[in-house]
């Protein structure tokens, strides 16, 4: 397994950041204390194909090796159920082989991080099925992103009730699947301001070390966030 205990001091140099939860492929690479790469793509159902071959991409551009690297990061979900099981396993495999410790951050999180750090409550809305959205409250707390509650699933037409008129970041892990009156609804509440565009690579490096510094003490192996009980039977590490 991963060695998930954490040294008090000298903060990782070298991580890498691997999110595959959706079609969209996206990796991160720190060298030294510093963001050196990253790689965004939609993939589809290659994403396995190119996974691997796009890492040692970054590591080579870097003029690095896997054995330098001080910690993995890994978007946990929700999300596709074969992509954030591909991403978890790649993650806990690089995590097991080298001996260093594998962060889990959840995808509403990446969501909510591509806000602007101002106050006020506010919902991250993750589009996961015809009907439903993974839902989560958050605020920024100076530039720290404090979850207001967990993580659950609700239904599109429920939403209202559940939100008020609260403002929203939202994405949809499958657009083609939103009906115009869905859509609506989405984008009817306020809408959240965005300094960062995508939830990429980058955000889930600055979320895995802000979750590395804000530890108190060892971090347990990540596992993915599924929320349907037939997903949770089919994960086995």
């Amino acid at each position: 397994m991963p060695s998930n205990l954490f040294p008090n001091t000298h903060p990782p140099a070298n991580v890498v950041a691997i999110d595959t939860t959706s079609d969209y492929l996206s990796l991160a690479l720190q060298k030294n204390g510093i963001p050196v790469g990253n790689h965004y793509s939609l993939c589809g159902r290659k994403t396995n194909q190119w996974l691997f071959q796009e890492l040692h991409t970054l590591l080579e551009g870097a003029q690095m090796t896997p054995g330098e690297l001080d910690l993995v990061v890994v978007a946990a979900g929700p999300g596709s159920f074969t992509g954030t099981r591909m991403g978890m396993g790649a993650a806990l495999s690089f995590g097991q082989v080298l001996g260093v410790p594998v962060i889990g951050v959840d995808t509403l999180c990446l969501l909510a991080g591509q806000t602007q750090p101002t106050e006020g409550l506010f919902h991250a809305l993750l589009h996961c099925t015809r009907d439903e959205v993974y839902q989560a409250a958050y605020r920024w707390q100076g530039e720290e992103l404090i979850p207001a509650g967990n993580i659950q699933m609700e239904l599109i037409e429920n939403l209202g009730d559940l939100i008020g008129q609260e403002p929203v970041v939202w994405r949809s892990l499958f657009p083609d699947m939103l009906s115009p009156d869905q859509t609506g609804i989405l984008n009817g509440f306020p809408q959240r301001a965005l300094r960062h565009p995508f939830p990429d690579g980058l955000r889930l490096l600055e979320a895995g070390l802000a979750r590395w510094h804000s530890r108190k003490g060892p971090i347990p192996p990540p596992r993915p966030i599924y929320l349907k009980s037939e997903a949770i039977r089919k994960w086995t590490p």
